[in-house]
């Protein structure tokens, strides 16, 4: 059965991998950007290029893979692949040990993880600095809780990683305050050695990042777009407003979660996923709320088994999945919007935890049997475009990337040298390995490829997504201009 979840998830991440031109950009682009510098001892990335937050953590994984399988988006992508297996498997584990349930039962209980969207999918895949690593961080956070020392490091790194690893450390609190062992002098210890051991991690990357190359090669950490740290952006970021957030919370329900766990109809495009598929069916945004609602019921009505063990896991990630909703609203001032949904991807785990938990109380039959068929219903609606989204690249009826045809034509015209937005400059710059340059006119994440350009600039072309006097239609939408 663990084998099963983990086919799974290499079957719904195998497009990205085959064919990782499907769902790829300028930000990823960045991060391959930085793993390549690194793997050829050019910069010395700690953060995401031109920030001082947000660790580098994917760069620093695939540049090893890079040295020995050339700067590919798969060898870009390999390292999320084993991060997504792991965090399955550990769920898996986790569910089956600390819950008591069957391997099947497990198996259920991990599949809105293991089986997604093929939006959430894609975002589960996305090499731009941290949407699966919180998962991760977050189980690692429950499983080393004895050991803060440990997990004080994986909170630190974690952290300085993605933020929102702290709704992990909220859950563990909560927890800790309800079963009142967080103001025992015990409990005050074991806080007081994982906050010591992640301010250390904080203190040690803080010294690091000014032995850094801020923005590529030949830059120092003075150098960088942004100077705010992952506490300063947080802060900026937090709007505590319930008016706002009241607002946003309606959204949630007709925007986010139809759209992240797949039951509205959304065009894959509207993702950012080169394909003509399409995920949801009119009318099935009801089944996860119906599926919460049954769960919810025969947890509540349940009669405790003092032979089965306490929850704890499953009431932890459904906590840290309720930390993640409320940091969404309120970090956000309510803003729920489709574009905004990487910044809210934690409540899956709330989903995880909430189907272990009702499996784990022994619901009665009938409620068991109405409950299955809403879970598979879901499953179904979610499975079927995965299946088409599979078939339409095997079968090689996808369109080809845009971008990729761009840098067909830049090729065959002997360009090496130019300027662009963001969005196309840095995804040339790592597609052709640096053989092309394209400079990006806002932000500037690289700023020897503007120097670069510069030097180079009576051969250097200017690419536009706009048309131009005296502009050459490239591919459509976008002009190679005077």
């Amino acid at each position: 059965m663990p084998a099963a979840v983990v086919l799974l998830v290499g079957a719904r991440a195998a497009v990205f991998l085959v064919w990782p031109e499907s769902y790829f950009d300028a930000d990823q682009a960045v991060v391959g950007l930085m793993a390549k510098h690194l793997s050829e001892l050019r910069a010395l990335p700690v953060f995401f290029y031109g920030q001082t937050y947000m660790l580098g953590v994917e760069a620093w994984l695939a540049a090893p893979l890079f040295l020995l399988f050339g700067p590919t988006i798969t060898a870009l992508k390999l390292p999320l692949l084993a991060i997504n297996v792991a965090i399955a498997g550990l769920l898996f584990a986790c569910v089956r040990r600390e819950l008591g349930l069957s391997a099947p039962q497990s198996a259920m209980a991990v599949l809105p993880f293991a089986l997604p969207s093929v939006g959430l999918s894609a975002l589960l895949m996305d090499s731009n600095g941290g949407n699966v690593e919180p998962y991760l961080y977050l189980i690692l956070i429950w499983m080393l809780r004895r050991r803060p020392l440990l997990c004080g490091l994986v909170f630190g790194v974690g952290f300085l990683n993605r933020e929102f690893t702290a709704y992990g450390l909220a859950a563990l609190a909560i927890l800790d305050a309800a079963e009142r062992t967080l103001f025992t002098a015990a409990g005050a210890r074991r806080w007081g050695q994982l906050v010591g051991a992640a301010a250390v991690i904080w203190l040690a990357v803080q010294g690091v990042t000014r032995l850094s190359s801020a923005s590529g090669p030949g830059t120092s950490w003075r150098e960088t777009l942004t100077a705010s740290n992952n506490l300063a952006e947080l802060a900026a970021r937090t709007c505590v407003s319930p008016v706002t957030a009241a607002a946003g919370a309606g959204k949630l329900f007709t925007i986010h979660w139809p759209a992240l766990l797949g039951t509205a109809p959304y065009p894959l495009t509207a993702f950012s996923i080169e394909s003509r598929g399409t995920q949801g069916l009119t009318g099935s945004s009801w089944l996860p709320l119906a599926l919460v609602l049954l769960s919810a019921a025969g947890i509540l009505f349940a009669r405790r088994d003092p032979t089965r063990p306490p929850p704890r896991f499953a009431q932890y990630l459904v906590l840290a999945g309720a930390c993640s909703v409320a940091g969404y609203l309120f970090g956000r001032c309510g803003e729920v919007n489709f574009y905004a949904a990487r910044y809210e991807l934690l409540s899956v785990l709330a989903l995880v935890g909430l189907t272990a938990w009702f499996l784990s109380v022994r619901p009665a039959a009938p409620l068991l049997t109405l409950w299955s068929i809403t879970f598979a219903a879901w499953m179904v609606v979610v499975a079927v475009p995965q299946a088409r989204f599979v078939a339409e690249y095997a079968s090689g009826r996808a369109p080809v990337p845009a971008k990729h045809a761009l840098v067909q034509v830049l090729r065959a015209q002997g360009v090496r040298y130019g300027r662009a937005d963001y969005w196309l400059a840095y995804y040339i710059d790592f597609l052709t390995r640096e053989r092309i340059i394209i400079a990006s006119d806002a932000p500037q994440r690289i700023l020897f490829y503007n120097t670069l350009v510069g030097e180079h600039a009576a051969e250097a072309v200017r690419l536009s997504r706009r048309r131009c006097d005296g502009g050459v239609l490239l591919v459509p939408g976008v002009y190679r201009c005077p």
